[in-house]
């Protein structure tokens, strides 16, 4: 305690942290850049700097000018930025070097997607009409072209749902460690939200149309019905008819001229899960 209580003169390398620095540039040797800072104080304060490294606010508005391709500090311009960083208790000797200079790339910006990480299971006889996707469905970023253009997308983290019947609101945190750290961005987490209703499955029987059949020929198939299986929420149920869906055979696609496969190629939108229930039609050309 009594050693904690005495003065002492000593020298620490500070890290630099830039504030203030406009979007467009990108200093790209901050973390390299250091100020060796000659202290005078009480060891009690000495404890701090043996626990974490200290670094140092340099603000590029008031401390920094632009020369060229350089932005340069000095200590004549930043001295008093320095100097009210640290307490009264602690007495500045000599800062070395006196001069610090900071590369810089041009920042452009780009827009990718944010991809959702989610495994939602839904309990027997719910589900969901929504487009699951996270709000924003996007993230801007700013950063060196040279860093931008390997960057296709920005995940979420990973969201594990179990027997889910209520809506699903949350906040999702988005993976951005693997980012270099000259990309910036505001954005740190995302909202999802899913709409869960109680759903029913449906049965509608459709006629089937052919298309692209030979010309001057007759083509005879079996069935002229088939079965659509869908699923919806009940309160869109009974808004759902056979005039919803069409169903063609292209004749053009005939397996081995013995059977046609039916596609749906029109379905509503607030329907979930459509399938055939007959995957071959057969069919005879008459002359």
């Amino acid at each position: 305690m009594t050693k904690l209580s005495k003065v002492y003169t000593a020298t620490l390398p500070f890290g630099i942290n830039p504030i203030n620095v406009d979007d467009t540039y990108v200093i790209l040797n901050k973390d390299d850049a250091k100020l060796n800072i000659t202290i005078e104080t009480y060891g009690f304060n000495w404890l701090r700097y043996a626990i974490k490294r200290p670094k140092l606010d340099i603000d590029f508005n008031t401390d920094v000018v632009k020369l060229d391709s350089l932005f340069i500090w000095s200590m004549s311009r930043g001295y008093p930025n320095i100097n009210k960083q640290f307490s009264k208790q602690k007495k500045i000797i000599s800062i070395n070097p006196d001069t610090l200079v900071f590369k810089y790339d041009t920042n452009n910006i780009k827009y990718v997607p944010i991809v959702l990480h989610a495994n939602i299971q839904y309990a027997q006889g719910f589900n969901t009409l929504d487009n699951v996707k996270t709000i924003p469905d996007s993230i801007k970023l700013i950063g060196p072209s040279s860093i931008l253009k390997n960057i296709k997308n920005v995940t979420t983290q990973q969201l594990d749902l179990d027997h889910v019947k209520t809506n699903v609101n949350t906040v999702l945190e988005l993976e951005l460690d693997s980012l270099s750290n000259k990309v910036k961005t505001n954005l740190k987490q995302v909202n999802l939200s899913v709409k869960v209703s109680k759903f029913s499955e449906g049965v509608v029987n459709l006629p089937i149309e052919i298309i692209n059949s030979p010309k001057g020929k007759l083509i005879n198939y079996f069935p002229k019905q088939i079965a659509i299986s869908y699923s919806t929420s009940l309160d869109n149920f009974n808004a759902i008819s056979a005039n919803d869906f069409k169903v063609v055979c292209n004749y053009k696609d005939a397996i081995d001229n013995s059977f046609l496969t039916p596609e749906i190629v029109k379905q509503p939108d607030n329907v979930k899960n459509v399938r055939v229930l007959q995957q071959k039609i057969e069919f005879i050309i008459k002359e």
